[in-house]
């Protein structure tokens, strides 16, 4: 790492493939001004609690807060003005979270997709406060019970959020830059152009370039 990187992360490529990259102050900035308007969009606001049960080293994750990314000025919580606990995206660790919801009783739910079943399981009949599902597909999750579910696409090779629906997807178009290319949408950050064009899995037909 030089004296640019603020972290270097393991992310999920196409296929199955995993890599390493390297996240500057100006990537970071970007993920978590994109992170910031998405979770605005779905209702977050200050003073909330928000309790996270995903991969600690995912990039949803890494820009909530400056105190999990070393190079982040200010991650999108501390921005929005939200406290956030983070913990383990395991399965495995399921009863840790049940204990922990209940405990807690947090205002946001932001949750990895296949770690929904088993904490479900664990919860029982609970009813679950507001929950923002991260999903690898931009297709809307549903979520019995939440008081409110929204679905964040996540594409971590291009650094790219969206908040989906049944017709469309929502990110902010100053940030990232688009393009369609056959049916599907193809995204480069502008905070990092260096990564050049990423095709994504969204329909043309449903973009939504947003200025939230």
């Amino acid at each position: 790492m030089n004296a640019r990187a603020g972290v270097i992360v393991q992310i999920d490529a196409p296929e199955g493939r995993r890599r390493y990259l390297e996240l500057g102050p100006e990537e970071l900035r970007g993920i978590a001004s994109a992170l910031e308007r998405l979770l605005r969009a779905s209702g977050v606001a200050p003073g909330q609690r928000m309790l996270v049960y995903d991969f600690s080293t995912s990039l949803s994750t890494l820009a909530l807060t400056r105190a999990y990314a070393p190079g982040l000025d200010a991650g999108a919580c501390d921005s929005i003005g939200c406290s956030v606990v983070s913990l383990d995206g395991l399965s495995s660790l399921a009863s840790r979270t049940a204990f922990f919801y209940r405990l807690l009783q947090p205002d946001v739910l932001m949750i990895r997709k296949e770690l929904l079943a088993p904490l479900r399981t664990k919860l029982g009949g609970s009813t679950m406060s507001s929950v923002i599902v991260t999903s690898p597909e931009p297709v809307p999750v549903n979520v019995h019970g939440a008081s409110s579910v929204h679905t964040l696409y996540t594409l971590d090779d291009a650094l790219f959020m969206a908040l989906v629906s049944d017709d469309h997807a929502v990110y902010p178009g100053d940030l990232y830059e688009s393009r369609c290319d056959g049916e599907n949408v193809h995204i480069r950050p502008r905070f990092a152009p260096q990564l050049g064009f990423t095709p994504t899995a969204i329909r043309c037909a449903r973009q939504e370039v947003s200025a939230i």
